[in-house]
């Protein structure tokens, strides 16, 4: 489920959506892997979930290992809405 205030990461490919996976758990961030909602899905049918209080922490550990997802969305009022990419809070 994706609460309100949650962030939603796509990347160009599972296996680059499963690495920063991989990589923010080792890191200490909290995420978690999840489908990618049908109404934002573009190629991969994965996505990363984290809360928007995690974005800076985990967008410095993807930039730093060049991993930057595809595009970012939040969910605010029940609706997903794109977010610009920048490790910038809402």
């Amino acid at each position: 489920m994706i609460a309100d205030g949650d962030r939603i990461a796509l990347f160009n490919s599972p296996t680059r959506v499963m690495k920063a996976e991989k990589l923010l758990r080792k890191a200490g961030l909290v995420c978690q892997l999840i489908p990618a909602p049908r109404q934002v899905a573009e190629g991969c049918a994965l996505a990363l979930r984290f809360a928007a209080t995690e974005q800076t922490a985990i967008f410095n550990e993807l930039g730093a290992a060049n991993l930057p997802p595809r595009r970012l969305y939040g969910k605010h009022q029940g609706l997903l809405s794109a977010l610009e990419l920048t490790s910038e809070n809402e």
